[in-house]
This record gives C-alpha cells, structure tokens and sequence, in this order.
C-alpha cells in the first residue's frame, strides 16, 4: 500500500496532465452523451404523448359526431306529425332536417320494416331491414345505440347507422335511424392533419375497418392488422409494436370509446421513431471517444511545455539550497519571475481597496433596502386600493342589475297576484281551486326569491321570526328537486322535537337554494343531496366556538359529489371567488349564505375532502318564542266604499288588476297610464278622494306627479306602489308618505287604500264618523 501510495505521489507533470485531462474530459463526454440520449429519449416520449392526445381528439370528434347525429335524431323523434303518425309532414320534415352529405334517415317499425326514406319518394314501397342488430338494442334499450359497419339495404353500399328510438306512452313504438356513409369519418381524419406516413384508422366494435387516412377503398370493411386486434382484446391501449394491413412496422397507440365502442388507432412508423435514436447513440459514443482522445493529446502537449521551466527552477532551488550563487533564472515563463513582487504590492493595495468597497456596499446595501421597503409599502397601498375599488365597482353594478330587475319582475308579479285573487271567486270546483291556490304560492315564492337576491348586494334588514325549520325544508323540496334535475336525489332525515328558530325565512330558503345548487354542480353524474334537521345544546362539544354558549338549530346539507380540496375550502366563502369556468358562476352563492347566517346570529362551517362530497353545516339561533303563525284578514270596504280613486301605473296589467279590486269594493276607478295623463285628469277640477301612483314611472316620477298635483289640490292623498328594489335614492321624500311594496296581495292592498282613506276622514269635522275595520 505504502508503495502504491509512494509512486501515486511521484507521478511526473505529464502523467498528471494526461489523467486531469481524462478526468476532466470523461464525465463531459458520459454527460453530454447521456443529454443527447435522454434527449431523444424525451422526444421520444413527447412523441408519445402527442400520438395519445391525437388519438383522444380523433375520438372525441367521432364521439362529438356521433352525438350531433343522435341529437338531430332525437330532435325528429318528438315531432308532433311523428307522434300524430302523419307520415306524408314528417317524411318533408326528415328531408328538409338532412343536412349532411351522403346521408340518409329511415323509420322503422319496431320489426326491422323501412316505413319512411329519404332515398326513396314517399310512399313507394321499402324493404325490410337486412342488419336488424343496432335495431333490437334500441328496441331493446330504449337508449340511442350506433351500429357496426354494415351493408345498407337501400343504398347498398357500406354505411354505419345510428338510431334513437321513438315513444309513445312510453312504449318505443318506432326506430329512427340516420345512415353515415365512411367519409363522414374520412372527413375527420383529414381534420387532424396527420403527417403522410403515419397511418390513422377508425374501427367498429368488430374491429373492421370504418374509415383509413391511406388507401380506404382498399381495406374498407376488412379486419384490422393481426397485431392490433389481439391488443384490442389487450389491456394496452398505447404504444406497443404493430404491423399495419400494408406490412408497415409501426408502433401504435389505440382507444375505444365509451360512448360508442369503436376504436381510434394511430400508427406511426418504427422507422420515423426509432433513427434519430440510432444516431444520436452513434453521436454520444463515437463524438464521446474522439474528444476524449483530443483531450489526452492536448494534455500530453501542455505537460511537455511546461516541464522544461519547472526543471529550470528546480535546478535553481537546489543550487539555493546549496549555498551556491543563482545564476540568472531563465525559466522561459516571465509571469513567474514577476510574481513575488507584484504579489506583495497587490496584498497591500487589495487589503485597501476591500475596506472601502465593504463600506460602500453597506451604505448602497442600506439605501436599497430603503427605497424597496418605500417600493413595497406604495405597491401594498395601491394593490389595496385598486381591491376596494374593484370590489365597490361590483357591488355598484350588481346593485344596480339587481334593482332594474326587482322593478320590472315585480310588476309581473304583481299583476299575475292580483288576477289569481279576482278570479279566485270565480272559481267552485276544488280542482280549479287547488291550481289556482298552487299558482298564488307559486307568486309569494317569486316574490320572497326576489327580495332574497338583492341582499347580498344591498343589504336588507332582515325580518326575523320565531319559524320551524322542518316546515320550510319540507316545502322546498319540491322546488329542489326541479331545480337539481332527476339525476340527484334529495333526502332528509328532520329531527322530530326540532326547536324553532329565530330567522328570516326568505333569506334561510335563499340560503339552502344556493347551497343545493352548489352541490348539484360538484355532482355532474348525478349522486345524492341529504338534509338533516337536529338540536345542538349550547354545552354540545360540537358547538361553535364562535358563538355563544347558547342552544342552536343545526341544518345539516350532505353532497356525494367531487368536494374541495384544503385551498379551495379555505377560499369558499370570498365574495365572487369560484371555480367554475368563465361565465357559468358569479362566486356570490355560499358568500350570501354566510352573510345571512351571520346577520341573523349563527354561523356556517364547510367539512370536504376530494372526491368524499361535502357537507355544509347551518347553526341557528334558537327562538325562545312559539311559531309565529299567520293570521287571516277579513277585507272590509266601508270606508273605500263611493271613493274616486285615480289609479296611475305605467304597467297595464297592474293597472288593470288595481282598478278591478277598488271597483270590486265599491270605489270609482279613473286609470291614468303616465304622471301626464294624470295632471290632466286631476285639472279638470272632478272629484277625487285618493290617488295609487307608481313610484317610477317613465317621464315623471309619482313624486314629481304628486309635488305638480297638489299646487291645484294641496289636501290630495296618495298612495304610492313601488317594485324597485332600492328605495334610498328617493332620501327623506318618502318619509310622510304611504307606500305599498310591489308584489302585494289585493287584501294589502284594501286595508292600505283603507288605511289613508280613514286618516283622510279623520281630517274632517267631528259630524263625520271614522269607518271602524275588525281584523279577524
């Protein structure tokens, strides 16, 4: 060992240059080699990956063709001349609905019989169906089902089919198919643009050939490649070693539908893949070896030139170890014979100059740092500013949307309550009488829906009242069941001894609303939605922490769909955050949720993990009052009774239904369409015991109308009606004033009208008696 060591130490300045060399030269050269390889190999893969995802856009084009068809077909299957079984009107509507080249639209009986063609004329005789399978399993299924590639009857010549069946009491009593001749699906090879040597196909579920990028009259119809076929009935669906039907080795990458059961298979040559490998190994190996060899070559060279100085100064040292004179060192390196004085005078000046560079890099260390806090600070401010801004902007806007909407949705309302009321006496069969009770619930449903929306963005005073849980669950379901579809079901399981709570039951029914919605968003699939009902002691482990200690109502709503990871959840309820596609969420559902569920004094928590569903949590306060329960009014008209009342309302239809109610009870009804047409009313000096004016009107406001009318008739009552959302912008204009808010029933509308007609009689001398109104 000690030898070993010994000579290891007494190798020359040429035998260390040539092995610095090798050890400097070698790893490059196993590096670069392995970069060529790799990167190759990576192109390789990439050219992978790319084959795949052509592969599933050919796919899913064929899918999205197929689909189109079936659309179309579906279309035609509910046609009201198909259902009346007048064939002459639904054989012109198949043809003027066909629209793709090379295509055909049969009816069949349930028997496989042709009854309708668009390849033939109407009437004359059909042939049987010859390939009744597609046939069977949409008689069979019920479903929309497509074909093998099979022979038609009529065209004779290869055709894919596609049939969607036909019901009629819910019995499947026709077949409608479309006939796709293969260049339909040529077609959408040739949108892939493939390059000319990779071979592109599309196979039936028999594996035939449907339709080819290369030589498709040749191999229509006709199996594909031995290789491939085994891999079909394989579990590998991407790059495996194929050989196509002209003998071409390739590797190939396939994939079979799940919509249809046909198969997409792109092949690209083996040669195309693998010659780039090939000579980028004959590159890493063959280039790695001669650079090595330059490599020792040049150190061989370097160590020969520097030997011959470092012998001269040797050969001077010894003779100085001697005692002997130097001669004159003659070394043939000068920077050598330099560097002992130049180093020291180097040390010196270095040791000052590093002194002062230190000192100025702290000083310009501490300006820096000065000016990028002052940056950072100005940044933060500005990013904060431009938030609020933003932010201010949005509630602006949807302010504003949300109380043009109000307006104009609840006039619409408005009219549609009053017309059910005035003909609800009308009616005396208790059919009748239950729809027209169903459509009344139906308006009061609107009308809380509506004033629900506009919380978020202005803020309502919520009305909150001693109200059972249960109950406003049980009559939502049916409402959640319409709007999540029929692929989610809605269960509950509701406490039985539930205690009430103190809420405002429009903005609580808003509140489940969104969250169900929420949740039939993360289950696209379909799935399950369950409410439950319990009662949480305020001493319960599982209480809120952020309440206090006192009993709750908990709302419990539980979903099977996808669920949030940790970021999202975390995020949940930020105002106008979302995770769904541009366009298809406003991000202010759960936000809504929380602000009303925090105003009325509970709290939301959210529980969800990826792919286990999500379980939102609703604690309310408990009401230490019994149910409120509503109280049904008698409308008495002895004070309205005789009264002229003009009515002015821009809308004819709440003008109408306002004028049929007052006359109803007994009043003289003048109608005015516009706060002009009234002023000219009210000039001609008529009678006039009451004015109902809309609040916002076209042209004058009823303020503007009221504040005009009273310089000839200062003592003139008025009642304003109003479905603008948003009353602040009116000030202190309305304080003296009463106002009915639209959509209101006509009985509100008897006891308003009552109302100011009896402040107005209490106005008068004391030989007029006040009307006296009992309220049941």
């Amino acid at each position: 060992m000690m030898k070993m060591l010994l000579r290891y130490r007494s190798l020359g300045i040429q035998a260390r240059l040539s092995m610095l060399a090798a050890a400097t030269a070698l790893p490059l050269v196993v590096l670069a080699g392995f970069a060529i390889l790799q990167m190759v190999e990576d192109r390789r893969t990439q050219m992978q990956q790319d084959v795949e995802n052509q592969v599933k856009n050919l796919l899913w084009d064929v899918d999205r063709q197929i689909g189109a068809v079936q659309a179309e077909l579906q279309v035609l299957a509910v046609s009201p001349s198909l259902q009346d079984g007048d064939f002459a009107a639904f054989d012109r509507q198949m043809r003027a609905t066909l629209k793709i080249n090379g295509t055909s639209i049969v009816l069949h009986d349930t028997k496989g019989q042709q009854l309708l063609s668009t390849n033939r004329p109407f009437g004359e005789p059909l042939p049987r169906a010859t390939n009744t399978e597609m046939h069977d399993r949409v008689v069979a299924t019920g479903q929309p089902q497509i074909s093998d590639l099979i022979m038609g009857a009529v065209l004779r010549r290869p055709i894919l089919v596609v049939g969607v069946p036909v019901f009629r009491d819910g019995q499947v009593v026709y077949v409608l198919a479309m006939g796709l001749g293969p260049e339909i699906l040529s077609a959408l090879l040739k949108e892939q643009s493939l390059p000319p040597d990779w071979t592109a196909g599309i196979l039936d579920r028999k594996g035939l050939i449907a339709a080819r990028n290369r030589e498709l009259d040749r191999f229509l119809g006709k199996p594909a490649s031995p290789t491939l076929l085994k891999a079909m009935h394989g579990t590998v669906e991407s790059w495996f070693p194929s050989v196509t039907s002209e003998g071409i080795p390739v590797y190939a990458t396939f994939r079979r539908s799940p919509v249809t059961g046909w198969t997409a298979a792109i092949g690209l040559p083996r040669e195309f893949v693998d010659a780039p490998f090939r000579r980028a190994r004959l590159l890493a190996f063959g280039g790695g070896a001669a650079v090595l060899a330059l490599s020792l070559l040049a150190g061989w060279w370097m160590a020969r030139t520097i030997r011959r100085p470092v012998e001269a100064l040797t050969v001077a040292t010894k003779a100085l170890g001697r005692g002997e004179p130097v001669g004159q060192l003659v070394g043939g390196v000068r920077e050598l014979d330099q560097i002992g004085g130049e180093l020291r005078n180097t040390a010196a000046a270095l040791l000052r100059n590093r002194e002062q560079l230190e000192g100025m890099v702290m000083e310009r260390t501490r300006e820096l740092a000065a000016a990028n806090e002052r940056l950072r600070a100005e940044i933060d401010a500005r990013e904060r500013a431009q938030s609020a801004l933003l932010q201010a902007q949005k509630m602006e806007a949807m302010g504003q949307l949300t109380g043009g909407v109000a307006h104009d949705f609840n006039n619409l309302l408005t009219a549609i309550s009053g017309s059910l009321e005035l003909l609800e006496p009308s009616i005396s069969d208790d059919r009748s009488l239950r729809l027209l009770h169903t459509a009344q619930r139906g308006v009061l449903r609107g009308a809380k829906l509506t004033e629900a929306l506009l919380t978020f963005a202005r803020q309502q005073r919520l009305t909150p009242i001693s109200a059972d849980v249960n109950s406003i669950i049980v009559e939502m379901i049916e409402i959640l069941r319409r709007s999540l579809g029929p692929t989610i079901e809605v269960r509950h399981a509701l406490a039985t001894d539930l205690w009430p709570a103190l809420v405002d039951t429009a903005q609580i029914e808003m509140a489940l609303l969104n969250i169900a919605l929420n949740a039939r968003d993360a289950m696209p699939g379909g799935g399950v939605l369950l409410i439950e009902t319990a009662n949480i002691h305020g001493t319960s482990a599982e209480f809120p922490e952020e309440l206090a200690a006192e009993d709750c109502v908990l709302v419990s709503l539980r979903d099977t769909g996808t669920g949030m990871s940790a970021e999202v959840l975390d995020r949940a309820f930020e105002p106008f955050f979302t995770t769904k596609e541009i366009g298809k969420g406003t991000g202010l559902g759960l936000s809504m949720v929380f602000g009303v569920v925090r105003q009325s004094g509970g709290t939301v928590r959210i529980g969800s993990r990826v792919r286990e569903g999500t379980t939102v949590q609703i604690y309310l306060p408990r009401a230490n009052e019994p149910v409120a329960s509503s109280v049904d009014r008698v409308r008495t008209t002895g004070t309205a009774k005789g009264a002229h009342i003009l009515v002015v309302d821009d809308d004819p239809d709440v003008r109408g239904v306002i004028a049929q109610d007052l006359q109803q009870m007994g009043c003289v009804v003048t109608e005015a369409e516009s706060g002009r047409a009234a002023l000219t009313m009210l000039e001609r000096e008529t009678r006039c015991d009451l004015v109902i004016v809309d609040l916002v009107m076209p042209g004058l406001s009823g303020l503007e109308t009221l504040r005009l009318a009273r310089r000839s008739r200062p003592e003139l009552r008025v009642l304003f009606t109003s479905g603008y959302a948003d009353l602040s912008r009116f000030g202190d204009n309305l304080r003296d004033h009463p106002l009915l808010q639209k959509p209101f029933t006509l009985e509100s509308l008897a006891e308003m009208v009552q109302t100011v007609l009896q402040r107005a009689s209490s106005d008068k001398p004391d030989n007029v008696v006040p009307l006296r109104r009992d309220l049941v």
